[in-house]
């Protein structure tokens, strides 16, 4: 069996510009003899013209019109419920054995060929990071009525590989969720829902890390692309990477002290020292609002 040629690559984004194009690139040289296609979220707008011959593209209403529901219990519909557009990817080109999603943000160095041929040998239907779904993750308790008993499983998904098989069971278990009367309260978050739907209906679901390096594969911190560095041998899976301008936004954005700036010697000072002039005091001061804003939020109970 040619993998290559059985599997097709996913390039999952919502904006298209220079630092996108480079992830394509990346995936391009990783992957040099697979078709590789664009699946771009345009719920805020045309993307306008993206130079790559495979562009699908979608939105909020596209999930909606598929059968799915127009639910979430935090951010946007396709933040939370990431794995909708996996579902309309498989109907637009349904002629492949196995789907391997990747992130904007995320990177896969190696033999792409290879890691294919690799998972497909093994016979997974489900291939990402797993995240330990206990008490200590955030969402596990929110998921209890519907994935209770320790039926509950949670995996990171920027990264994911899907047997076709896999992707249309999962594609019917949202519908059937999305049904009037299926009595859904807490709509599950796609971490959850598709590595814990993979876990019940018996599907092989293998870890990321049996192929290669995850060391640098996580939510938080970021990596700078001008960092970036992919060794030459073996595997290795690297999220989030972003360019300078994404880079920045996410040091304030998910650090937890935004004053820690002002901290001599502090992680977030040494980094936003990296670029002179790029962060105002007004920019660090409404920063560090929001994060006291979203910190009182969760105090008072919220998502």
């Amino acid at each position: 069996m040619n993998a290559a040629r059985t599997c097709a690559i996913v390039l999952k984004t919502y904006a298209w510009d220079s630092f996108v194009q480079r992830q394509l690139q990346r995936l391009q040289a990783t992957f040099p003899d697979t078709d590789i296609f664009i699946s771009i979220d345009e719920t805020g707008g045309f993307a306008g013209n993206i130079p790559h011959p495979n562009v699908l593209r979608t939105c909020n209403a596209d999930m909606v019109e598929a059968g799915f529901a127009n639910r979430f219990e935090k951010g946007s519909l396709l933040w939370w419920n990431a794995d909708y557009t996996h579902y309309q990817v498989q109907a637009c080109i349904p002629d492949y054995a196995y789907y391997l999603f990747v992130e904007y943000d995320a990177c896969i160095g190696g033999n792409g060929t290879r890691l294919l041929a690799d998972m497909i040998a093994d016979g997974a239907d489900f291939v990402a990071h797993p995240i330990v779904a206990d008490l200590s993750w955030y969402w596990t308790a929110f998921h209890a009525g519907i994935y209770p008993d320790e039926q509950l499983r949670a995996s990171l998904n920027c990264i994911s590989f899907f047997s076709s098989r896999a992707l249309l069971h999962l594609a019917a278990q949202r519908r059937a969720m999305s049904a009037p009367g299926a009595g859904i309260k807490f709509w599950p978050l796609g971490e959850a829902f598709v590595a814990s739907e993979i876990e019940k209906a018996g599907f092989n679901f293998v870890p990321l890390g049996r192929y290669g390096d995850v060391t640098r594969y996580t939510w938080f911190p970021p990596i700078l692309e001008a960092d970036l560095v992919l060794p030459a041998g073996g595997h290795t899976f690297v999220h989030p990477v972003l360019d300078q301008k994404r880079y920045i936004a996410s040091l304030l954005r998910q650090t937890h002290f935004v004053r820690h700036y002002f901290m001599p010697g502090s992680h977030l000072r040494r980094e936003l020292r990296r670029f002179p002039g790029a962060v105002s005091r007004g920019r660090l001061y409404r920063a560090a609002l929001a994060r006291a804003a979203q910190r009182l939020h969760l105090a008072r109970g919220g998502l």
